[in-house]
Order: structure tokens, then sequence, then C-alpha cells
């Protein structure tokens, strides 16, 4: 392995964790994207100029089952001998009124938010016997201020931004542990969800943020590269929403 850092992607086949996936790679760094569904790293090599695929490899896996996730790290140690960075983008939405709320409903999804998080984290931490290194974890506002329907999303969330600030604590100063919270970015999930493909839908979204835009992929990435670039910060949250929400 040379210079080269090693990033782990959760949650990397769509959305956000693809984007940053995507950013990084294009920065030099080596990727292990992982989802629970199956990527064709092939994809990564359209409309690029460079060959990325010696920089890259996919894991599918269930970031809840500790079995799965002890494969995905050594075979990304089998490859590439490192990893620097792990960024913990997997996540799921069961959205039900609470008195509908399944066990069901409730366990998958804080399984794989708050569970996932931690068992990826602990194995990255395991597999880190020298030198130094970031988690970034995602959280969101409505762990903090909550919302209807979403009593385990919320609480997944919230219980990711307490587990951050232990992890800090614990991990200084060799790995430095953040929290990101982006909101209202354009992606296809976000536009089917909000219905932004209407104008009733982009306006309602649009109307509560003060910068007057929906978030663009490159805001996320921006803030990631530059909590990664960062090397005296760590329990922090940083907040990607145009001003949605303020702490």
């Amino acid at each position: 392995m040379d210079d080269k850092k090693v990033a782990l992607v959760t949650g990397a086949g769509r959305g956000l964790g693809e984007a940053v996936a995507r950013d990084l790679l294009s920065k030099d760094i080596c990727v292990v994207i992982a989802d629970l569904h199956k990527i064709d790293i092939s994809k990564y090599n359209n409309n690029s100029e460079l060959n990325v695929s010696k920089n890259i490899m996919s894991h599918q896996v269930d970031v809840s089952n500790r079995v799965e996730v002890k494969e995905m790290f050594d075979s990304a140690l089998k490859k590439f001998k490192q990893i620097d960075y792990l960024i913990n983008f997997a996540g799921i939405n069961r959205d039900s009124p609470f008195i509908e709320m399944t066990d069901e409903d409730w366990d998958s999804v804080i399984s794989v938010h708050l569970k996932g998080t931690f068992i990826c984290s602990q194995e990255f931490v395991k597999s880190k016997s020298q030198g130094n290194g970031h988690i970034i974890n995602i959280s969101a506002a409505c762990g903090i201020q909550g919302r209807k329907n979403g009593a385990n999303f919320c609480s997944a969330k919230a219980g990711i931004l307490a587990f951050t600030k232990c992890l800090a604590l614990e991990l200084s100063p060799r790995i430095q542990v953040n929290c990101l919270i982006p909101s209202a970015v354009d992606t296809p999930e976000v536009r089917e969800r909000y219905k932004l493909d209407t104008k009733e839908g982009f306006d309602s979204v649009v109307n509560g943020i003060p910068m007057g835009r929906l978030g663009k992929t490159e805001d996320v990435t921006q803030m990631v590269n530059c909590i990664l670039s960062s090397s005296f910060t760590t329990g922090a949250t940083f907040y990607v929403n145009g001003g949605e929400y303020m702490s």
C-alpha cells in the first residue's frame, strides 16, 4: 500500500453515500463502497477520465450483522492493507404513526442506523492498531427536535448524536469522531419523499430554508472533505441544511 488514504463508506449504493464515495475517488482516495444491495463498480468509471477500478472495491453487507461487517473489514484490509476513514451513511426509513408502529418497524430502523453505526465503528477501531483516523456519523435534525410518524428514525438519530460524543471522548486523540447532519439536499430519495417535482412540494421545502435553495450533493461532499482535513476537531456536529435547522 502506498501513501493513499482509504475510506469505507456505508450506504454508498445511492444518494449522499454514493455522492461522497464518488467525490473521494475523484481525489485519488481508495474507497470501499458498502451497501445492503450489490453495487456494480463499473458505473464509477462512467463519465470519468480516470480508471478508478484499482482504487475501489464493493461489498454487499447488512451493517447490523456483526459477521457480515467483520467479513467486509477483512476483505478491505486484504486489498488495501489499511482503512483511514469510516463514513456511516447506511440507513432506512419505516415511517408510521407511533400507535401503529410495529416491533419490526422499530427494530429494523434502530438496528440499521444505531446498531449498524456501533458495529461498523467498533470494527473500524479494532482494525486500527496504529495511526490516526476519522469516523463521520450521520444524524438528522429530527433527532433533536422530533417529527411525527418517525419515532423509530428520530430515536435512532438522537442515539447517534450521543454515540458520537461518547466515541470522541474515548477514542481521542488518535481517532476523531464527528457527526454530519445534512437536510433538504436534492437527491432522488428526497425528491420522492417531499414531492419536490411538484410546485407545492418544492415551495413547501424551499420556503423553510433561509438560503433559499435546495442543497446540492457538492455541499455535503465539501463538508465531508472539511471534516476529514481537520486535525483538532472531534465530538462536533456539522449542519449542511442552508439554515433550515439551527442549534
